[in-house]
């Protein structure tokens, strides 16, 4: 697994996305949020995972009658 992101990694990708007005206590939440969302991610099975089982997220309105 990758080395975890440290505060200063986390300080340098907000600014890089134009996140330059956050707090410590925001950018406290974020690392916390990012390291979270890494193991989540590391937990999971992908090596059987093929681009087709990808999920396709189609959103379909349905027509109302007498519209």
């Amino acid at each position: 697994m990758a080395s975890e992101v440290t505060l200063e990694e986390m300080r340098r990708m907000a600014a890089d996305i134009g996140l330059a007005r956050l707090t410590e206590e925001h950018l406290q939440q974020l690392l916390r949020a990012t390291r979270a969302a890494h193991q989540r991610r590391a937990a999971l099975p992908t090596g059987s995972l093929t681009p087709a089982d990808e999920p396709a997220h189609v959103y379909f309105a349905e027509r109302h009658v007498g519209r």
